[in-house]
């Protein structure tokens, strides 16, 4: 297919992206529609800027819904999401219209396997914890017996929903603590499918998603948001886990049923949990989950390492370069 004159093209861009990828888009000389602030665009603001464009690079904030198809019209041809998950993009209608859907696949697999595992390092140990405590001047008597007791990581059971890319990135990193790791997954995953050929698929055991939330000294969520896994960790789930147990959530926040977590908090059904990601985002300073010390609260940033960044910015860039140009092989699109 001819390469159309891309200086006619439209693309908007709903968030401000690294240079790594505005300056693919600056070679192409797209005209770019640019909101340069730090906050989401409402829906009605992204409605007056959408129209008649021919490519949407958005992000997770940005609900990507028929009525936007509709406004930006006929033109549009691809929405590259800035992210792994598409779930704030309609699927359903953008294939109706024949509109390519972007995203960025595992270029932040690692990057967000690091935190989740900081995550845990956190939470059981008491790290935060422990910041506070020497910020406010309440370190006392120097060494201490008895002082800010955790919980070891190495030679725990570490039980990881979802044996994806970054669950299995997950295990490598609990291979070298020694740990014992349990996964659930729609199906057990077979030893060929375990692209992660550093890993010790011997050492690896599939559980049901109870038995796992029985046996785990830690949970990891790694899983993707849809309808079997909305609100998949509920009370069910929370009261199987061990008292001494910690949850960790790198993927959706809906995944969790946040009243049900804050119950068991409370109420030490489980030890504590450390959260990247809620049912809304951003949390009020009110959440109860704030007032909690048994809990590590981080705002969504599971991919947020400059490289990864940087790298998610291109690929987002590219995407929209090689479908506007008929590339369609080369692009990395929801089938």
């Amino acid at each position: 297919m001819a390469k159309t004159n891309s200086s006619s093209l439209k693309v908007l861009i709903t968030r401000p992206i690294s240079d790594a990828g505005l300056s693919i888009l600056n070679k192409e000389r797209y005209q770019l529609i640019t909101n340069l602030s730090e906050r989401p665009l409402r829906h009605k603001e992204l409605s007056r800027k959408v129209k008649d464009v021919d490519a949407i690079l958005c992000f997770l904030n940005d609900n990507i819904d028929k009525e936007i198809m509709d406004i930006a019209g006929p033109n549009l041809k691809i929405i590259s999401t800035f992210s792994t998950g598409y779930e704030h993009i309609d699927m359903i209608e953008a294939r109706k219209r024949n509109i390519r859907v972007g995203y960025t696949g595992s270029i932040l697999t690692e990057t967000t396997a690091d935190l989740a595992f900081g995550l845990m390092l956190c939470i059981g140990r008491r790290i935060v914890e422990g910041d506070k405590l020497v910020r406010e001047g309440e370190w006392k008597y120097g060494w201490s017996p008895d002082l800010m007791i955790g919980t070891d990581i190495h030679g725990k059971t570490l039980g990881i929903i979802g044996m994806g890319k970054i669950g299995t990135a997950i295990a490598t990193r609990a291979q070298g603590f020694g740990m014992k790791i349990l996964y659930t997954n729609r199906k057990p995953v077979t030893k060929s499918k375990m692209k992660n050929r550093r890993l010790n698929f011997e050492n690896i055991k599939y559980r049901d998603l109870n038995d796992l939330a029985k046996e785990s000294d830690y949970v990891i969520i790694c899983c993707s948001l849809n309808r079997e896994s909305y609100h998949l960790i509920d009370n069910n789930f929370l009261s199987q886990m061990k008292k001494s147990a910690f949850l960790i959530n790198i993927a959706r926040g809906k995944i969790v049923n946040q009243k049900d977590l804050i119950s068991a908090l409370r109420s030490k059904v489980i030890a504590g949990a450390a959260l990247d990601v809620y049912e809304d985002e951003p949390i009020e300073k009110n959440n109860k989950l704030v007032g909690m010390e048994n809990v590590v609260l981080l705002p969504h940033i599971g991919s947020a390492s400059q490289d990864t960044r940087n790298k998610m910015s291109e690929l987002a860039a590219l995407n929209i370069i090689h479908v506007l140009r008929g590339q369609y092989e080369n692009a990395l699109l929801i089938e």
